[in-house]
């Protein structure tokens, strides 16, 4: 279907000019021609099947949110559900319905409701946290005054390490499609235990767990933070976690929270290019125009090339490589494009970004819109944190420890970062008073990264080089990437250091 860039309005016009300014980009851009545009997303996923006349699960992405009443004018088999701030909703749609429905003016995209996966196959002194924690150069830092969600399996918010510091424990809940008149997705569930396997429970942990059942010995990077987590079960699809950064905006447009990072430790490896018109990608970039900083895992498809988690690949995001101990990155650790790749490839994440909130802005972007390297590398490899002593993983690791258990995946190394990040902005907000960009956190973050630290390894237990592909700008230092946030350095897209490629 032909059509010119749908994102074009006078208000996102505005919207991007504030976007550049506030992320140190350079001039506007000057549009491309239409048929290049054309080119940038098909409205209707290949995942559908415009040809069958069986009901699909699909997601509908609009211009604005106030377009989808336009789904009003339809009889729908099982009617609509509108999310309160994305512009997304969610219906059951035959094939020839999805083909009209995809010709209506506001619509941008038309996705099916996939089912994604949890990435899991002394993470505080490898990235240097103990430091910060300690005060060891700094003032000292554990993630006061600041808000974390974890979007993951669940957690049990009765865990001596974590009910403490649990705010909100939301629990997914019925169909958004029933007829009885309920709308609510998500009921706070407190203390309960709404995690059937511990998989959030162990990546709650490693954010913000206290240490309490251990004497402060397995705490977690930012002990003293808040913790939202939404409890998806077992049975991730997307709906649940646009759902989730749908009800996580709203929370804090409304005041009821002041989240500023959240912990995504799942998605789909795939080999597919950047499509900005994606559900969830659309839901990260509202989550980043709200000021959160969307961390989420590399993925665990490596040592194979183009294997990235799809959501890493937009450039507001912090895509999360898994390391062992001796700082190798780990086999399993999902890759990137090298830059030999036969078709669209980037590593420069200030390009990306800059095109992309042209294109959301109704500009025509000049170049890519996606990155497809990974962002940063943290400990993900026999990871302990927090686990029940009931959850099914905690039978999987060697330790003996009742209340915690050792992991291993993305899944643990992208709560590190998180934690990182949340460190990162209570010095900044402790010292200025008030809280950074999420791209600057992501910068500053990848700046400090350490590219030498797999120079001296002389037998690693993974990768034996660092490369673009496999850990993008390095191993997380996040006590020099506090510095730079009391010392108000923040860094710029031309400070971050990307390694080389190497086709590995």
């Amino acid at each position: 279907m032909s059509q010119s860039n749908r994102h074009r309005t006078t208000t996102n016009r505005r919207r991007f000019l504030q976007l550049l300014g506030g992320a140190g980009a350079g001039s506007v851009l000057v549009g491309q021609d239409a048929a290049a545009i054309n080119t940038l997303t098909d409205p209707i996923d290949d995942g559908l099947d415009t040809t069958t006349e069986s009901l699909q699960e699909t997601l509908i992405v609009f211009e604005n949110n106030a377009d989808i009443k336009v789904l009003d004018t339809f009889n729908l088999t099982d009617g609509y559900y509108g999310f309160d701030v994305l512009p997304i909703a969610f219906t059951r749609l035959t094939g020839p319905e999805i083909t009209t429905v995809a010709e209506l003016d506001p619509v941008i995209k038309i996705a099916p409701n996939r089912e994604l996966e949890y990435f899991n196959d002394e993470s505080r002194a490898t990235s240097q946290v103990s430091e910060v924690q300690a005060g060891d150069g700094v003032d000292g830092y554990t993630g006061e005054n600041v808000h974390s969600v974890v979007i993951d399996s669940g957690i049990d918010g009765a865990h001596p390490d974590l009910h403490e510091n649990l705010i909100s424990n939301w629990r997914w809940v019925g169909d958004p499609l029933s007829d009885d008149g309920e709308s609510t997705l998500w009921i706070d569930a407190g203390e309960a235990n709404t995690d059937d396997n511990g998989h959030g429970t162990h990546c709650s942990g490693t954010v913000c767990g206290d240490g309490a059942k251990s004497d402060g010995e397995f705490r977690g990077m930012a002990p003293d933070a808040s913790l939202t987590v939404y409890a998806a079960g077992l049975g991730l699809f997307l709906l649940k976690v646009v759902a989730a950064y749908d009800h996580m905006i709203a929370r804090k447009h409304e005041g009821k929270t002041t989240v500023q990072v959240v912990s995504n430790s799942y998605g789909a490896s795939e080999s597919a290019d950047f499509d900005p018109d994606d559900p969830g990608n659309v839901a990260t970039w509202y989550a980043y125009e709200a000021g959160i900083l969307p961390v989420f895992s590399a993925g665990n498809d490596g040592p194979g090339l183009n294997t990235l988690n799809y959501f890493v690949r937009a450039p507001h995001v912090l895509g999360v490589a898994a390391n062992h101990t001796d700082y190798s990155v780990g086999e399993f650790s999902s890759r990137g494009r090298s830059k030999s790749y036969d078709g669209a490839t980037n590593y420069d994440r200030g390009e990306a970004f800059e095109n992309l909130a042209a294109y959301y802005s109704g500009e025509d972007p000049e170049g890519p819109v996606g990155i497809y390297r990974n962002g940063i590398g943290a400990k993900g490899a026999d990871v302990l944190s927090t686990l029940n002593p009931a959850h099914p993983l905690q039978a999987t690791g060697d330790d003996t420890e009742t209340f915690y258990g050792l992991l291993s995946g993305t899944s643990m190394s992208c709560p590190a970062i998180a934690g990182c990040a949340v460190l990162f902005i209570n010095a900044f907000h402790e010292t200025h008073g008030s809280d950074p960009a999420p791209i600057d956190v992501l910068n500053t973050l990848e700046s400090e990264a350490e590219l030498g630290l797999i120079d001296d390894v002389d037998t690693p237990e993974g990768a034996a080089v660092y490369s673009a592909e496999n850990i993008g700008t390095g191993f997380i230092n996040a006590l020099e990437a506090v510095k730079r946030a009391e010392d108000s350095q923040i860094a710029q897209f031309d400070e971050v250091h990307v390694a080389e490629s190497k086709g590995e």
